[in-house]
């Protein structure tokens, strides 16, 4: 009888401390990024799937847009593109959002949610027929630089940042977005002036970030290599915007300052899949 009581016990407490250790671990998925092209990723955690930057079809030469088949998925919702929750754009650029793709995105994807700012909205609900069928899930925003906003759709927090592009123009209006799911944290630079000043009083060096998305330069200049360090401070490093004339010299560069990060790479190939635990 003793031993029988001792050995419940014992299954009775291995039992707990199992408890105890899946609700530890069950808040926190892991992270798989798909690497769509240019800016263009699928972020995929364990109850959500985000597309950033992904709906583009015809970008300048410098670019490689998403494949024939990531593009034929997307729009017609097929897997791996099926049950998206949410699309994320930076800013209305070819190379980033066609307006065109992404209003036949909306329509033929019922239960998928958007948000980009006005001037990207305002081009897409100009290529859509019925804009009474998406309006209720499409999000604008209207931001001044230096101005933030905050939205939770659907268990994802998004917190986006307005700021001049690259090059220090008023328009497109570029979002840099903080994406927050299933326990994880995620930021998507878009295309930004990319200088600590951008990133002066926006609050990111408080966050705790799991993957960092930016530039492909960022690493190899002073002062992006600071902003990564030093405000983002994140886990991982995931390196895009890359153009093609440089598909073939960066990863070398690349691999010259990986020393310093906890964790960086550089997406290339389109298709390439990256896991995060």
């Amino acid at each position: 009888m003793f031993w029988k009581n001792t050995i419940v016990r014992s299954v009775l407490i291995l039992g707990f401390f199992s408890l105890i250790w899946t609700a530890g671990n069950a808040s926190e998925s892991s992270i798989e990024v798909t690497y769509l092209a240019n800016e263009g990723v699928m972020i995929t955690t364990e109850g959500h799937k985000v597309l950033i930057d992904a709906l583009f079809d015809n970008p300048n030469p410098n670019y490689r847009p998403p494949s024939e088949d990531m593009l034929e998925g997307m729009e017609a919702g097929r897997s791996p593109f099926d049950d998206v929750d949410l699309v994320l754009v930076t800013h209305n650029h070819p190379d980033h959002f066609s307006p065109s793709f992404a209003a036949r995105f909306m329509e033929n994807n019922p239960n998928t949610l958007l948000m980009a700012a006005k001037d990207a909205v305002t081009a897409m609900k100009e290529n859509i027929k019925d804009w009474e069928r998406v309006q209720d899930r499409v999000f604008s925003f209207e931001l001044e630089p230096g101005e933030t906003a905050e939205k939770t759709v659907g268990g994802i927090v998004v917190k986006m940042f307005r700021t001049l592009h690259s090059g220090d123009l008023e328009t497109p209006h570029n979002l840099m977005y903080l994406i927050k799911m299933d326990g994880r944290t995620i930021f998507h630079e878009g295309d930004s002036a990319g200088k600590p000043a951008t990133f002066a009083d926006t609050g990111l060096e408080k966050e705790k970030i799991d993957l960092a998305l930016v530039h492909f330069w960022f690493p190899l200049y002073p002062h992006g290599e600071r902003i990564i360090l030093d405000v983002l401070k994140p886990d991982h490093v995931g390196l895009i915007h890359l153009p093609k004339r440089l598909e073939s010299d960066a990863p070398s560069k690349i691999d010259m300052v990986k020393s310093k990060y906890k964790d960086i790479f550089l997406f290339v190939e389109r298709g390439e899949k990256k896991t995060i635990r």
